[in-house]
């Protein structure tokens, strides 16, 4: 579907560069770091706002300076973004500091491996704690100019990526521009480049690489900045002036119910092919124009704008066929199973071919990273959700530069075997970390009752086990002060729905939440409930029974039935973790509406284990009794202890163990029955020991 529509950018990009701001940055890092490395980090900021520019770790910066070492002796630095970082935040800390006399004999040499040259690089550090310096360090070393910038800028690889980019690059730059032909990353790339800008040292002022990106440089950090602010406008401007057709748009359309029908089988497919499976989805009239367009079966499979993106989105999407909301669940599973299929037999024989060119390497998972859907748009998967959002992000820029690259002429990126080069070079991979895996990588946990006791305890502990998990609670302001205390570091695996477990229709919109946010729900802690007590025999007992059972055992239902039909989808394993009570065992005095709606929620935990099992789901409860929550408020603490002939703080010590038992002690159980893939059906008691209500 191709139609006219305004531009995504006035050609010509802002220049952001206030004289205002930069003193703002000398004030905040000069005196720590030095004026240069103050502005240094600010165009570098600059840059990496821009994500036209660079993506997520993309591009990298640099400057040179002088620095004194432990013995007083000032040394030439280099000052070299750290591999990895992302210069949208980068620190003056983030350049780390390279001995640059070091670096520039280098030169010299007529081969270095890798492995040589990231040693190098590491004993030249001043700082061996430092990060390693990024693997273009080289190229910026080899070149003169104190400031050198270098980014992945879209519209310049809608022309790095053109058959004959070194014609249209004279046209846009004129002869100041340096054109270099593709060469992988590293010593041999920054030897040929820095030969390029040798033979046109008078007038080069910019260096395009052919299917990879550009590099500006300049005097002081403002006119390498600003150089690249120039030479990508040109860029854009011709782009715009030389498109044999309208950019690729279409009006927004909302395929909602087939998105949430289609996202769990899909994490199914994506786990029993091996790969990441926590989602996130571009709906926007541009993917969806791009998936629905005529040419995407040609286009979607060249190849990625830079091979720096490969690492993340693998080298092309796999395609699905178009689907519909009236299609079997059975015949859905079966078009995305075969698409993922197919994927994966290409991308072994790429990987064969790659290998055969190149020696042997360890192949990575089969498993795509992109899915381009028709009707939806295009959909990304991830170890962690913000592993999938970069993806998304980065294809919906490769979409903007496949659209420019064949509206002006031919995309081409780099050949296969050059791909494969950069997605299996270790220094690639490295920049994805390895960081030690947790029990819950990669799950998505839903807890009801998640904003405050038992269930906030149980949130934090599978957040730290590195589960993605939805808070649901029916207090929306609870629930807000709950997210935000679980930190920083896990807004991208948390989200918060408000819904109240006794109405079906909320819950179900709370699983909604859950595949809009992640693809779906792999374990679910049913923990929300109330305490109302009375006497059955007396004149209002049916009356507090029925309404203790809408929470206590209803709520309880609603949320296994709607997590059931998730799990079946996904056709993984999952489970189902129910907060029942002791008081299923061991009933109180004048606590019947709880304790009988509780003892109903452990033979609801037991028919679901009977009859999911054959699925793989499991299904298990807690029973924890006496811990300090919400629900001995308003009196009923005192209530409870006085019908035990207990004082409230005796009240939580009375049992076997003679100690209180707490919401981290009932979330510890929560996460060992969420990792305990050989157990069903099981009650696990957490209440200091209490023999009348030993399961039995």
């Amino acid at each position: 579907m191709v139609a006219g529509a305004p531009l995504r950018y006035d050609p010509g990009m802002d220049d952001r560069y206030r004289d205002d701001d930069a003193s703002r940055a000398i004030e905040r890092w000069g005196a720590a770091h030095g004026e240069m490395l103050a502005l240094r980090t600010y165009t570098a900021r600059l840059l990496g706002a821009e994500s036209a520019l660079v993506l997520h770790g993309g591009g990298n910066t640099s400057a040179k300076g002088r620095r004194e070492t432990v013995t007083g002796d000032e040394v030439d630095v280099l000052f070299i973004k750290g591999s990895g970082s992302d210069l949208a935040t980068i620190e003056p800390t983030g350049h780390p500091a390279v001995r640059l006399e070091g670096l520039r004999r280098l030169r010299a040499l007529d081969v270095l491996s890798d492995e040589a040259m990231v040693s190098e690089q590491r004993l030249l550090l001043l700082d061996a704690s430092a990060p390693n310096p990024s693997i273009e360090t080289l190229l910026h070393a080899f070149l003169p100019h104190p400031f050198v910038d270098h980014t992945h800028a879209d519209a310049v690889l809608a022309i790095a990526d053109q058959p004959d980019a070194a014609r249209i690059a004279l046209k846009i730059w004129g002869e100041g521009v340096v054109v270099v032909p593709y060469v992988m990353p590293g010593f041999a790339l920054a030897k040929v480049c820095a030969a390029a800008f040798d033979a046109h040292r008078e007038k080069a002022d910019v260096i395009i690489l052919a299917q990879h990106g550009i590099f500006t440089f300049g005097p002081d950090a403002r006119t390498s900045y600003r150089r690249m602010i120039d030479a990508v406008s040109r860029a854009e401007r011709y782009v715009a002036g030389h498109r044999s057709r309208p950019r690729l748009t279409t009006e927004a359309a909302s395929h909602t119910q087939l998105r949430r029908m289609l996202a769990p089988v899909l994490r199914g497919a994506l786990s029993a092919a091996g790969g990441p499976n926590v989602l996130s989805w571009d709906t926007s009239p541009r993917a969806l124009a791009f998936a629905d367009d005529d040419r995407v079966t040609h286009h979607s499979q060249i190849g990625p704008a830079t091979p720096d993106h490969v690492i993340r989105t693998k080298p092309w999407p796999a395609l699905l066929p178009r689907l519909s909301e009236t299609a079997p669940l059975d015949a859905m599973r079966a078009a995305v199973t075969r698409a993922i299929a197919e994927f994966g037999e290409r991308y072994q024989h790429y990987v064969s071919q790659g290998m055969q060119a190149r020696g042997p390497r360890k192949p990575l998972d089969r498993a795509p990273r992109l899915l381009v859907v028709p009707g939806i748009g295009v959909v990304a998967a991830g170890k962690t959700k913000r592993e999938a959002d970069v993806a998304r992000e980065i294809y919906a820029h490769t979409i903007d530069v496949i659209d420019d690259a064949t509206a002006i002429g031919e995309y081409r990126p780099v050949a296969p075997v050059d791909l494969f080069d950069l997605e299996y070079w270790p220094l690639e991979q490295a920049k994805l970390g390895k960081a030690n895996p947790r029990p819950l990588d990669g799950r998505v946990t839903l807890v009801t009752g998640g904003a405050s006791g038992i269930g906030l305890a149980t949130v934090r502990r599978f957040l730290a086990a590195g589960a993605h998990v939805v808070v649901v609670d029916r207090d929306a302001t609870t629930l807000a002060a709950a997210v935000a205390s679980v930190g920083t570091g896990d807004v991208s695996r948390t989200i918060s729905v408000q819904a109240d477990v006794g109405d079906e229709a909320q819950v179900a919109l709370a699983f909604d939440a859950a595949i809009d946010a992640f693809g779906g729900v792999d374990v679910v802690v049913s923990n929300a409930g109330t305490a109302p007590q009375g006497f059955l025999h007396e004149e209002h007992g049916t009356e507090t029974l029925e309404r203790s059972l809408g929470p206590n055992f209803f709520g309880h239902q609603h949320v296994a039935r709607a997590a059931s039909c998730v799990f079946l989808a996904q056709a993984t394993p999952g489970a189902l973790l129910f907060n029942a009570s002791k008081a299923a065992f061991n009933p109180g005095p004048g606590f019947g509406p709880y304790a009988v709606a509780k003892a109903a929620t452990v033979a609801l935990m037991r028919q679901y284990a009977i009859d999911l099992g054959p699925y793989g789901v499991r299904a298990n409860a807690v029973n924890a009794d006496r811990i300090r929550t919400a629900l001995f408020g308003d009196g009923v603490l005192e209530s409870r202890a006085k019908a035990r002939g207990l004082d409230p703080d005796a009240y939580f010590r009375a049992n076997l163990l003679n100690r209180e038992v707490t919401a981290d002690d009932v979330a510890d159980a929560f996460l060992y029955l969420a990792t305990a893939e050989s157990t069903t059906g099981c009650i696990v008691t957490v209440d200091g020991g209490n023999a009348a209500a030993f399961p039995r």
